[in-house]
């Protein structure tokens, strides 16, 4: 296992950094701030590589329900823009089923999406935060679901949670990106486009055993008509993690290259 420093909003000095570690920058847009604050440093902490991760939220977004010391655990993208990082992390967002210029934090998304060209070298995006990535850069064409997408999936040998609203048909991604994983029924999964280094993954490598559970849970007490969530509980209604493998191979990998490349500049400036 590696170590994962975190670098919070107003105590950052006092954390000790790891010599060497990647600096990754996450931006957390999920209402379920604690969680996945949570389910993306577990993950991380499984992953060889050492790394150093601030955690982000839009300044422009109004809370509902803001913790009492968010802005200490947090920075915000007027406190960073002037930082370098090897990574950036967009989480997704419980939104999908809203008009993209209705998002109090549209406007800064896109601040941000512009800064991350000369200021990380390579990103990822998850859910909605790829959803709404690619609607930005013009990299491909979302398509809105009546019916919410719910369930563990296994495509092109990668396992992971959907939980969205929207596809991204392969026909209808830009050229100059591959579409590394996808179906017809789950349209495109895992986009890369080399042109600015960046993945856009429509599911949730990051989830917890029983996220997708709490919800389930949820969407039923709004509408008893919720389907179950497909190939994800067992015969007595138990939550299975079937993708925790697919997650450590796919951000070993992403962060492998990642870390292989520094190593590699840092020989050369040597």
């Amino acid at each position: 296992m590696s170590c994962v420093s975190i670098l919070s909003g107003l105590t950052k000095n006092d954390v000790p950094v790891v010599p060497g570690s990647l600096k990754i920058l996450i931006l957390n847009l999920m209402p379920t701030r604690q969680a996945t604050e949570k389910q993306f440093t577990q993950l991380l902490a499984q992953i060889p590589q050492n790394s150093t991760v601030t955690f982000c939220v839009p300044e422009t977004h109004q809370f509902r329900h803001p913790e009492k010391n968010l802005f200490e655990k947090y920075v915000t993208f007027a406190q960073i823009q002037h930082n370098h990082y090897d990574a950036l992390i967009v989480t997704g967002a419980a939104i999908d089923q809203l008009p993209f210029q209705v998002i109090d934090y549209w406007e800064e998304l896109k601040e941000i999406l512009t800064w991350r060209h000369t200021h990380v070298k390579t990103s990822l995006f998850v859910c909605w935060g790829a959803y709404a990535a690619g609607n930005i850069e013009h990299l491909f064409t979302g398509l809105q679901l009546k019916h919410k997408l719910n369930g563990v999936y296994t495509v092109n040998g990668i396992t992971m949670p959907h939980s969205r609203y929207f596809t991204i048909p392969s026909q209808n991604v830009n050229k100059r990106a591959r579409v590394i994983a996808g179906n017809n029924e789950l349209g495109a999964v895992v986009i890369h486009d080399p042109i600015t280094a960046s993945l856009y993954v429509t599911g949730h490598l990051e989830y917890s055993t029983e996220t997708l559970a709490k919800e389930y849970q949820r969407d039923l007490r709004l509408d008893p008509t919720t389907q179950i969530p497909y190939n994800y509980f067992d015969e007595n209604l138990c939550a299975q993690n079937t993708w925790r493998k697919s997650a450590i191979n796919f951000y070993r990998t992403w962060l492998g290259k990642i870390s292989s490349t520094k190593n590699q500049c840092s020989a050369s400036a040597d």
